[in-house]
């Protein structure tokens, strides 16, 4: 875990009368940014007594987000907008009032930026401070997130997202292998995606067997489908246990053509020609 020193200024505007706020002002010792780190998620979230929290996340197979948590649902929020400014000490380079973001996701008590979160993730780098204003058409609010040693932060979260799994569960457990027509082995522009199932597995301890299922196209007898189906599957069996994953793991399975995808009546259908592979993981 690292820690990053910040100061945190939220400050509200008033828009004639009708407008109501508060001041939230959190001591400088108290302001810290938290590295959150597993092989599925990264997070540098900063936690803001009274208010909620910032954070920077990324999960494997989904896009950089910076969200912002509040404690309490803000009453009918409409719009949430993030923008980078230039921190006091820098020279004014970084203009916001000409770049601001709106959020993409609303959520009860979060707004999520999809847009903006790479961007700024590389201005925070680079020393910038992050301003954020909420309104709802009564109340207008102001969070300026300042940032000391944001490059540290962002070199420290980049570590993280290099131990992180390609994949994702949702991605890993269902995979097809697919074969040209007679085709036995494994080719080359396939082996990517072994290689990052293989990694997947060996940072994922909770599944417990990997079922390999052989198929073909309706060309050829079924004897002869059948054993290129075999032949097949065990091809992928080898090549994963070539990459780390224990033999153990596996059950290798040949269907021939008995379960196509697509019924091609007789015809050299392409997306029958594969080798499935599904994860199994235990259930407690």
């Amino acid at each position: 875990m690292s820690l990053f020193s910040l100061s945190l200024w939220f400050s509200t505007s008033a828009i004639g009368t009708a407008i109501a706020g508060s001041v939230l002002i959190q001591p400088a010792e108290q302001a810290q940014w938290q590295l959150d780190s597993s092989a599925f998620h990264c997070r540098l979230q900063q936690r803001v007594s009274g208010l909620g929290q910032v954070s920077f996340a990324l999960e494997p197979g989904q896009p950089l987000q910076l969200d912002l948590e509040l404690a309490q649902p803000y009453p009918a929020l409409e719009q949430a907008t993030v923008a980078a400014r230039s921190a006091d000490w820098q020279p004014d380079t970084i203009q916001p009032e000409s770049l601001p973001y709106i959020a993409e996701l609303y959520h009860e008590s979060q707004v999520s930026f999809l847009q903006a979160a790479l961007p700024l993730f590389q201005q925070v780098q680079a020393g910038a401070w992050l301003q954020f204003e909420l309104g709802n058409g009564r109340q207008q609010q102001q969070l300026l997130l300042t940032s000391v040693r944001g490059h540290e932060a962002v070199e420290q979260f980049r570590g993280c997202v290099a131990k992180m799994s390609p994949l994702s569960w949702q991605q890993a457990r269902d995979t097809d292998i697919v074969f040209a027509s007679g085709q036995r082995l494994v080719d080359r522009t396939q082996l990517p995606v072994l290689q990052k199932l293989a990694r997947y597995l060996q940072l994922d301890p909770s599944v417990k067997k990997i079922l390999i299922d052989g198929h073909t196209d309706d060309v050829g007898t079924v004897l002869a489908n059948r054993q290129l189906s075999k032949e097949r599957a065990d091809e992928v069996a080898a090549r994963l246990i070539e990459l780390g994953v224990k033999a153990s793991m596996l059950e290798v399975r040949a269907h021939g053509n008995r379960y196509p995808l697509l019924h091609s009546q007789g015809k050299a259908e392409q997306s029958n020609r594969r080798v499935s592979i599904r994860l199994i993981r235990t259930t407690s």
